[in-house]
């Protein structure tokens, strides 16, 4: 009852730490904030003028605990494309999280419960990345269109990228980035967040974006 007259009297009024920094953050960039209702209890979106948007609430993978933070863009990309960009050391750690399901004495066959993106680890080929580039020494991409992704990581993107993952996208961060059914998702913790993380991912999210978008014309 208090939480109701509390959003009546201050529709954008957020109760933790994080909400209020994502609110700021939204504020700042004059992105649109919004609150959401669902039986999980909600959370927040952010939306972008560019088309893209950030989700706040629950999280929606086993991999991230607690808050979960989501950006997401459509992308035009056909939607049986399918793609996964992460850390090599966050890549085995959720690979032998696949494996020991799967030999599991219990199971017969993979965990139909896993998210997409665990199984597209088995599923989908390696795709090379840039040689010479901390972004192919510490990052493995997945995809199963690599025509996409060629056109993808342009020199622009590959440079955004190597960019993040020598300052600030570390092997500890829980960052991935998957692109299905046309969507680009980056996935990464909601707890906590700081108002220069959400500026750096934001950028990068928006550059990924931008680009896949510009790759749909050229596929399409």
């Amino acid at each position: 009852m208090f939480d109701a007259l509390k959003r009546l009297i201050d529709p954008d009024h957020v109760e933790s730490e994080d909400a209020r920094v994502l609110q700021s953050w939204a504020k700042a960039e004059g992105h649109a904030f919004k609150h959401v209702k669902d039986k999980a209890g909600g959370g927040h979106v952010v939306e972008a003028a560019a088309g893209w948007r950030a989700e706040w609430g629950n999280s929606q993978r086993p991999y991230i605990i607690g808050k979960e933070l989501r950006f997401r863009c459509d992308t035009g990309i056909p939607g049986d494309v399918q793609l996964i960009l992460l850390s090599k050391v966050l890549a085995q750690t959720l690979e032998s999280d696949v494996f020991s399901r799967f030999t599991n004495a219990m199971q017969t066959q993979i965990d139909n419960t896993l998210p997409d993106e665990m199984r597209w680890l088995a599923m989908h080929p390696h795709v090379h990345l840039p040689d010479g580039t901390v972004l192919a020494r510490r990052f493995s991409l997945f995809a199963n269109a690599e025509p996409v992704t060629t056109h993808w990581l342009d020199p622009e993107t590959v440079q955004a990228l190597e960019e993040a993952v020598t300052s600030w996208w570390s092997d500890t961060l829980v960052l991935v980035v998957t692109l299905n059914r046309g969507i680009l998702t980056a996935r990464m913790a909601g707890q906590p967040i700081a108002m220069a993380q959400l500026k750096l991912v934001s950028a990068l999210f928006a550059q990924l974006a931008a680009r896949l978008q510009a790759v749909s014309r050229l596929v399409g």
